[in-house]
């Protein structure tokens, strides 16, 4: 399984997306910057979780951390938060019409 995710900051209020197979791990790493692989979050936490969506394959997981980030919305990703707004199925093959 694999999840897409959202943090938010507690300090600033911005919003990171990203991707995992291991939630936990990860969460634990955003919130440690000493162990801290991105860049993104390391400085600006503490970081709360806000949102996470399983998956079946990472494939799927990416494909719905893309269509976020594409969105390039901060009142997006808070509807996605609220429940107001849901992700669609990432599983189907794109059609190359």
């Amino acid at each position: 399984m694999a999840f897409v995710y959202i943090l938010q900051s507690l300090g600033t209020g911005r919003y990171y997306v990203g991707v995992t197979r291991e939630l936990a791990q990860r969460l634990a790493q955003h919130r440690d910057p000493a162990n801290n692989p991105s860049r993104w979050t390391r400085g600006g936490g503490p970081w709360k979780l806000v949102f996470s969506m399983g998956f079946s394959t990472v494939r799927q997981a990416l494909r719905a951390e893309k269509f976020i980030k594409r969105m390039k919305s901060k009142s997006f990703i808070e509807k996605l938060v609220s429940g107001e707004r849901k992700l669609g199925a990432f599983d189907k093959p794109r059609s190359s019409g």
